[in-house]
This record gives structure tokens, C-alpha cells and sequence, in this order.
């Protein structure tokens, strides 16, 4: 997970949040969530890397068309990045209270 761009990470994050995407589908939800345009150029080569990787599994949903899911490595990896980040962002909480009182 440590060499991974915050791209992949996020796309990562998106695949966890749905079930089996096709390639469609996940790059309109990383639309969604960057200004800039995404496109199949971008996503199916890193796609591709998570997969090389052993981060993704890529299966035929309906016998011809790409899906893609989470292998366990990338589960972990996710949860340990989030407990990780939780341990930095937890002070938000409290610097986010203290700002709105003054």
C-alpha cells in the first residue's frame, strides 16, 4: 500500500465501497470525486497495476465484461492505512469544535 499513488489508493477506496464494479462504473464514481476529467486511459492501466499487484481480482461478470474486487491483501492494507490516518485526523474532530466557538 506504501507505494501506491493517493489515485490508486482511491480507487482502492471506491472498489471496496461497491460490489464487483466494472471499469464503467468505477471510473464514473472517481468522476464524482475528482475536478478533473477521468478517463479509461487513466484507470484501466492502473487497474491493471492493482491487479499485477495483487491488490485487485478481475473476474468476467456476464461472461465478457471486466469486474473487479478487493483481494484480502488489499482489505488489510486499507484497514491499516484508515487506522493509520484515524491516528492524524482524529484532532480534527476537536480543532473543528474549537473553531466553530470562536
Amino acid at each position: 500500500m506504501h507505494d501506491l499513488n493517493s489515485f490508486k489508493r482511491d480507487m482502492l477506496v471506491v472498489i471496496a465501497g461497491m460490489d464487483n464494479p466494472k471499469g464503467t462504473e468505477l471510473t464514473a464514481e472517481l468522476q464524482e470525486h475528482y475536478p478533473e476529467e477521468i478517463t479509461a486511459g487513466r484507470v484501466y492501466p492502473q487497474l491493471d497495476d492493482l491487479v499485477e499487484k495483487g491488490l485487485v481480482k478481475k473476474g468476467k461478470k456476464n461472461g465478457r465484461t471486466n469486474e473487479y474486487r478487493l483481494a484480502g491483501r488489499s482489505v488489510r492494507d486499507l484497514q491499516d492505512h484508515r487506522e493509520w490516518e484515524n491516528q492524524y485526523l482524529a484532532p480534527i474532530d476537536e480543532l473543528s469544535t474549537w473553531q466553530a466557538v470562536t
